[in-house]
Formats: C-alpha cells, structure tokens, sequence
C-alpha cells in the first residue's frame, strides 16, 4: 500500500505523520510513503518582488525542514519515504500529489476550526477529502 501524508509542521500536522507512521509500521504490505508539503503564499503577498523572493526561499527552506523531520517518523517502519516539495493551493497540490503518485490512502491533519471559520478560511482537509481519489484519513 502507498500512503501520501501531508505536513506543514503544525501540531495538527504532526500528529497525522506520527499516525501514518504507525499505520505504515503496522502494515506489512506498505510500500512506500509519500510525504508532501505545499509552499503556499497568499496573493497578498506578492506586493514587492524582491521580498516575495525572499519569503519563498523562506518558505522552501522551512518545508524541508518539515519534510526531514516527517521522514525520521518512518525509520521503524521500514518503508520507502519519498519527500515532495510542491507549490500552489495545498488541497489541489495534495490531490494532485495523491493522484500523481497512486496514494491509496491520504493522511492529513485538521486545526479543527469549526464550521464557521473553516468556510471563511477554507479547509485543506475537506477540499482534500471531496476531492480525492483515495481514502482520506482526517487526524484531528
């Protein structure tokens, strides 16, 4: 089985790394799991191109720090861990990145904000969950 999680090196993120890592040490058909981070700025961001630059490398240089500490979770495991770097909206590139590398099934972690903020700040892990191709686990 090929199992794509998701981070951003948030608590939540975490936690959903730490469960795919036990699910994949528990699973002895897991082949290989893919751990994704999405680089995503905001369009309000891209005032002045110097600094967007900047915020981007920032931002890169951070995501594979999350990248390497999510891969660490895996050593027990005994699994392949392929690291994936991507840019955009974090569902689309998560959906994508799923597709793309035939997840069979998404981990993802969710800030839990409720019903109210997550349609006035979006959800990644319900955009991921409707519009995945493969089973998506929610970690709360």
């Amino acid at each position: 089985m090929r199992l794509l999680v998701a981070t951003d090196g948030s608590p939540h993120a975490r936690r959903a790394v730490a469960l795919a890592a036990r699910l994949a040490g528990g699973m002895r058909n897991t082949t290989e799991v893919v751990v994704v981070h999405v680089v995503h700025i905001p369009a309000l961001a891209y005032g002045a191109a110097a600094e967007f630059g900047a915020l981007e490398e920032s931002l890169e240089d951070a995501g594979r720090g999350y990248l390497d500490r999510a891969a660490e979770h895996f050593a027990a495991a005994h699994v392949r861990v392929t690291p994936l770097s991507r840019h955009g909206d974090p569902a689309d590139q998560i959906i994508r990145a799923a597709r793309e590398t035939n997840a069979e099934l998404i981990v993802i972690g969710s800030r839990g904000r409720g019903r109210f903020s997550g349609l006035i700040l979006g959800s990644v892990s319900e955009h991921v969950l409707h519009g995945a191709s493969a089973p998506v686990l929610i970690v709360h």
